[in-house]
């Protein structure tokens, strides 16, 4: 059976930090390289992580918030250049719910000048430095060489639809990404039996969360980590994971205080991801780098 080897390239939030780059997941699969989200940073990391531009055979979205592909004009416009890990000659195939259009073609406008100066001066292919949109609704979006992606629709606010996690099967091995939501039954019925389920989380200070409405909307939009705990106790991963870990101020959660919150209903272990962190699943999920060992 093939493993799924997966580099968590950015595991942050909106707020820039240079330990934490936006949203982006590496799956690699049947000889396949997939990339979900392309959030701040992701050119810089996927050359960190040793990742030919030119080899990238589809990105998805999850949805339209800029930390999840306010990444993607750099890495098209960088992946064109010709250098050891670009030089790539074709476009991007890219999947997203509706709402793709817009930014593919704002994309595929930003890129014009620089294109048509690397056409004439470098001799780059015209068919380079774009994406090719392919738009989805729920369920399986993508089946190639074995290698499935599911699209799961999950719950990020009565305004921020649509949006959805994902799940990536290949012979056998599991993986599934939220991406950002809140407590969703179709996320849960949908992810059991995943060997990896890796899922975002926020927490405040009660007396904050209490006395603000802005603290209020922000963490309504996500899962609190006493409700993380409930849901890892139903889909039983082997590895279950924190990622977009949302600490809001004045005097946020220690990440070990939202530990202890989801062990009041799960009591296997809970990892935090962090960029340039390596998984394989296989016969066992194996952590294979910590990835950047930096406070949150």
């Amino acid at each position: 059976m093939g493993d799924i080897n997966v580099t968590f390239l950015g595991t942050g939030i909106p707020i820039p930090n240079p330990n934490r780059a936006g949203t982006a997941t590496l799956i690699e699969a049947g000889g396949l390289t997939l990339l979900f989200d392309a959030g701040r940073g992701v050119t810089t990391r996927l050359i960190q992580a040793g990742i030919k531009l030119s080899e990238i055979d589809a990105i998805f979205m999850s949805h339209y918030h800029s930390d999840h592909y306010s990444g993607l004009l750099d890495l098209v416009m960088t992946a064109a250049v010709p250098f050891p890990l670009g030089h790539r000659e074709s476009s991007f195939p890219i999947y997203g719910p509706p709402g793709l259009e817009d930014i593919t073609e704002g994309v595929n406008r930003a890129v014009q000048p620089d294109l048509k100066i690397r056409i004439l001066d470098e001799k780059i292919p015209a068919g380079s430095m774009r994406l090719d949109p392919h738009i989805y609704e729920e369920g399986v979006v993508f089946d190639q060489k074995g290698v499935r992606v599911t699209a799961i629709e999950v719950d990020h606010g009565d305004l921020v639809k649509p949006a959805f996690g994902f799940r990536v099967d290949f012979q056998g091995r599991s993986f599934v990404h939220s991406h950002d939501t809140k407590y969703c039954r179709n996320l849960i019925d949908q992810s059991r039996g995943a060997d990896v389920f890796v899922h975002e989380v926020a927490a405040a200070n009660p007396e904050a969360l209490a006395n603000s409405p802005k603290i209020q909307r922000i963490i309504g939009h996500h899962i609190t980590p006493d409700l993380l705990g409930e849901v890892f106790a139903e889909v039983r991963p082997k590895l279950a994971l924190l990622t977009h870990i949302i600490r809001y101020p004045p005097d946020p959660p220690t990440l070990d205080d939202m530990l202890a919150d989801i062990s009041q209903s799960y009591t296997e272990e809970v990892v935090a991801a962090r960029d340039l962190m390596r998984l394989r699943i296989g016969e066992t999920v194996e952590i294979i780098d910590e990835g950047i060992l930096a406070p949150l």
